[in-house]
């Protein structure tokens, strides 16, 4: 089994090894993941943290042994804060995004089988047992963040990427697509028991689940749609005061805290 390190801050993930095919997720520094099918421009990939599977352009990572890949693991596992950092050594600087996990050795150095980085920024402190206090304020943050489809980062996210990147702030792993997401976790039987933090989803015509978004009260939704951006919700869905109509139907809350 061969396995490969993302090495830059932030790239794409295709749904087909071509650059026009649809960007389905991204790939951030230092996620790991099994190689699957080596061609001469691309690589197809499976990340190892949520089984996700698309293509990254060879040149933007690098292959790992397996004792490589435990040596980097070894260290502490971190979180960029909020406001971000920065990866550098010699010849190179990357500006991380909030949310991308280092795993960081004595100085704050990340060690590879190549390379070796030192990260200088703020980080993540948020712990399991603040999820309730401190959700809201870290979502709210990325309020009028633009929507992007298959984005990751405050530069642009889709509805279950800020979902999911929030939850990891707080230590909880969720899987990358909103029906994925809904798979998990525990159902909320009625509108009036949801809290902060529950998770909402919202399927199509066809019964597909298509759309998730953070529960900020009982009443009150944070979610990427054209934006990252605050409506109200009730047992119907969606209401987009500014277009005075509901924009998605509600099928189902769940709770995974």
């Amino acid at each position: 089994m061969k396995y490969g390190i993302c090495t830059l801050a932030l790239v794409p993930l295709r749904l087909e090894q071509a650059h026009r095919s649809e960007m389905v997720s991204q790939v951030l520094f230092g996620e790991l993941f099994e190689i699957l099918d080596e061609q001469a421009d691309w690589t197809s990939i499976r990340l190892l943290e949520t089984d996700y599977l698309g293509w990254i352009q060879n040149g933007q990572f690098q292959q790992l042994a397996d004792l490589d890949r435990q040596h980097y693991l070894s260290g502490e596992p971190t979180i960029v804060g909020r406001e971000g950092g920065v990866l550098f050594n010699d010849t190179t600087q990357l500006q991380l995004c909030h949310g991308t996990k280092l795993y960081l050795n004595a100085g704050n150095t990340v060690n590879l089988s190549q390379l070796t980085f030192t990260y200088q920024g703020r980080i993540n402190t948020y712990i399991r047992e603040q999820f309730e206090t401190e959700l809201a304020q870290l979502a709210l943050s990325y309020k009028d963040v633009p929507y992007l489809w298959g984005g990751r980062s405050q530069w642009g996210i889709d509805c279950s990427g800020f979902s999911q990147l929030i939850y990891r702030c707080f230590d909880i792993s969720l899987p990358r697509d909103a029906y994925q997401q809904a798979e998990i976790g525990q159902t909320v039987d009625f509108v009036s028991e949801i809290q902060v933090g529950d998770l909402a989803f919202f399927d199509n015509a066809e019964g597909r689940i298509t759309h998730v978004g953070i529960m900020l009260d009982r009443d009150t939704i944070i979610h990427a749609s054209a934006k990252v951006r605050v409506d109200r919700m009730d047992s119907a869905g969606i209401f987009n005061a500014e277009l005075n109509c509901y924009t998605h139907k509600l099928r189902i809350v769940k709770r995974y805290n």
